[in-house]
């Protein structure tokens, strides 16, 4: 198969490096195009043009990589659970986008490795000890300086969003964590997006808007690009240790930063950078701690 290969030594670490910032940039840009095109679309219309277009560079990778086989499953009730979560956080995220700065829903996201190690503790009993408690309580705290309550104790709808997606994401990862290691990486992005066509599109029937080419044309930008991500991460995923990667998600708050900036006008707030210093700096702790344990 033709990879992106990890030899000895930094120059190897470099190119994975590399390829996962080119994914989680690529990530970004869909990202863009699914608020910009939350203007004038319904959301369960442009969640299905995303997943049906994403489908088209994981389908070819497969078919790069090794061949349709790698498709196949010997576990639908693992797949069918983890689409379901994967379908919470892509409508979750993208209805965050929708209402929210893209800096401000990506520094919420940045609480998975958090969520992670909550839930990890509570579903599997794994043991968190009390530095790693006290990492989780000061990221949520993080979230609160983001996004205050309102006078009624409520936050942003956007924001609310956000979390969810967050958590379903985790939530995800865990049970590919404990459940998925005999199933290729690329089926969990592949039946993500297959089943998440039904599902939107069962929603679409009174709800659809005409499509102009040009929309639909941006539309299937930004599904490709989003497959395209995948499958850059997926590839430095695999070549380099979790932790060794994990970091560099980080990198997409300057693409919010700048693409929301450029596209929509939003420039952020001071607290943005009060509390992404602590949900980040959070998350790095967590992420270093881990690679101490596993001695990547």
């Amino acid at each position: 198969m033709t990879d992106v290969a990890i030899g000895a030594g930094s120059r190897g670490h470099l190119r994975t490096i590399g390829l996962a910032l080119a994914g989680f940039g690529l990530f970004s840009a869909s990202d863009a195009v699914m608020k910009v095109m939350a203007g004038g679309y319904p959301l369960p219309q442009t969640v299905f043009f995303n997943s049906l277009f994403a489908l088209l560079p994981i389908v070819g990778f497969a078919l790069w990589s090794g061949g349709l086989n790698r498709l196949g499953t010997r576990r639908p009730g693992l797949h069918l659970l983890r689409s379901a979560l994967g379908l919470t956080t892509g409508y979750a995220g993208y209805f965050a986008f929708a209402r929210m700065p893209m800096a401000d829903v990506y520094a919420i996201l940045f609480t998975a490795p958090l969520v992670i190690t909550l839930l990890s503790a509570l579903l599997f009993g794994e043991r968190v000890d009390g530095r790693r408690w006290a990492a989780v309580l000061i990221g949520f705290a993080g979230v609160l300086v983001m996004n205050r309550p309102s006078a009624d104790g409520l936050l942003n709808v956007g924001a609310l969003g956000a979390m969810l997606c967050a958590l379903s994401y985790a939530a995800s990862a865990l049970i590919i964590r404990h459940k998925g290691q005999t199933e290729h990486p690329l089926t969990f992005p592949f039946y993500v997006n297959l089943l998440t066509l039904p599902v939107m599109g069962g929603l679409l029937p009174g709800a659809y808007v005409p499509l102009a080419a040009s929309d639909l044309a941006v539309m299937a930008l930004g599904g490709v690009l989003s497959g395209v991500a995948l499958t850059c991460l997926l590839t430095a995923f695999r070549n380099a240790p979790s932790p060794v990667i994990a970091p560099f998600q980080y990198s997409q708050i300057l693409w919010g930063v700048l693409f929301g900036v450029v596209l929509f006008g939003d420039w952020p707030e001071p607290k943005l950078a009060v509390g992404l210093l602590l949900v980040v700096g959070s998350g790095l702790y967590l992420l270093r701690r881990e690679a101490r344990d596993t001695g990547a």
